[in-house]
C-alpha cells in the first residue's frame, strides 16, 4: 500500500479517509472491476477472472490471497472468456455471485470460491457486445442486474425475471452498492476527451423503474477509472464507502483504493452535481 495525496474537496461533501497505489509482483493483481467486504477483508474481482482477497490497509504492506475462479465461461486462457465485472454475496447465504459480460451469465460459487454451486445464461445476444452485466445488486431476496450501458436494471427473483428502464440514464455504470441505509448507489463513469470523469450516483425506485437522484464527483485523475464501490457499517454507526480503480493491467493506470466516509448530515443541495 502506497500512501497517496488526493485533494479532499474533489469529494465533497464524502470525508477522504485515506487512498493507497496498490501494487505486487504477482502479476494478477490488477482490472479491478468489482468490490466487496467480507468481516475484515475486502475482495476485489478482476476482469480475468481472479479474486484478491486482502485486509484493509494499515500500513505499508499487506497479505493478498490472489486466485482464479474455478469454472466460468468457455475456456480460461482468454481473458475474454473470464470477463467477470460484478460480485455479490447470496442473499440466502449461499455464496458468491459473479457477472460475467460478454457472455451474460451469473455464477454462484461458495464462500470461498472452491467451486460453483450453479449458473444463470441470459443468452449472449440479450445485450449488445461490451453492454452487459457489469454490476450486481440485491433487494430482498431479488438480485437486481445493472447493465453496463446504464439504461436498466433486471430483477431475478427465483425462476422470474422483469426488466425496468432508468429514466434519466446519464454515463455508464461500473458498480453498485447499497448503504446500511438501504438507499442504492451506483458508479457512473464518462469517457471524455482528457480522460475518465467519475462520480457515485444515488438510484431511486418510481413507480415505473428507476431514476437517479443526487450525484457526487470523485476527485481522482483523468486516467482513474472507478470501477469498484463497496460500503459498510462502522462501529460508531457511520458508513464508510471503499472504491477500486481498474488499470486495465497497463502504465500508466493505476490500482487505486480509496476510503470515504458519508457525512452524518444530508448532502446539500449546492453538493447535488448533475455532472
Amino acid at each position: 500500500f502506497h500512501r497517496l495525496r488526493l485533494d479532499p474537496s474533489g469529494f465533497a461533501p464524502l470525508q477522504l479517509v485515506g487512498a493507497w497505489t496498490l501494487t505486487s509482483r504477482d502479476p494478477r493483481l490488477g482490472g479491478v472491476s468489482a468490490l466487496a467486504i467480507d468481516g475484515n477483508d475486502l475482495i476485489g474481482l478482476t476482469d480475468a477472472g481472479a479474486v484478491i482477497r486482502f485486509e484493509k490497509p494499515a500500513g505499508g504492506t499487506g497479505q493478498a490471497s490472489i486466485r482464479e475462479l474455478p469454472g466460468g465461461p468457455r475456456d480460461p486462457r482468454f481473458k475474454s472468456h473470464r470477463d467477470s465485472e460484478s460480485l455479490l454475496r447470496d442473499p440466502f447465504g449461499r455464496g458468491w455471485w459473479v457477472g460475467f459480460e460478454n457472455f451474460n451469465q451469473l455464477w454462484l460459487y461458495d464462500d470461498h470460491f472452491d467451486r460453483a454451486l450453479g449458473r444463470i445464461d441470459f443468452g449472449r445476444r440479450r445485450w449488445p457486445w461490451n453492454t452487459g452485466l457489469e454490476a450486481l445488486s440485491s433487494d430482498g431476496g431479488a438480485l437486481l442486474l445493472l447493465t453496463e450501458a446504464g439504461d436498466q436494471v433486471v430483477e431475478v427473483r427465483g425462476s422470474s425475471e422483469r426488466t425496468f428502464p432508468i429514466e434519466n440514464p446519464a454515463g455508464r455504470i461500473s458498480d453498485a452498492a447499497r448503504l446500511p441505509s438501504g438507499q442504492l448507489w451506483v458508479v457512473n463513469r464518462h469517457l471524455t476527451a482528457l480522460g475518465f470523469a467519475n462520480w457515485i450516483a444515488l438510484l431511486q425506485p418510481t413507480r415505473t423503474g428507476f431514476r437517479y437522484g443526487q450525484r457526487i464527483r470523485l476527485g481522482v485523475g483523468l486516467l482513474d477509472n472507478v470501477e469498484a464501490l463497496a460500503a459498510e457499517r462502522l462501529p460508531d454507526g457511520g458508513t464508510r464507502l471503499w472504491l477500486m480503480t481498474d488499470d486495465n493491467f497497463q502504465r500508466p493506470l493505476r490500482t487505486l483504493l480509496i476510503a470515504l466516509d458519508w457525512p452524518r448530515r444530508p448532502v446539500p443541495s449546492s453538493s447535488r452535481s448533475r455532472a
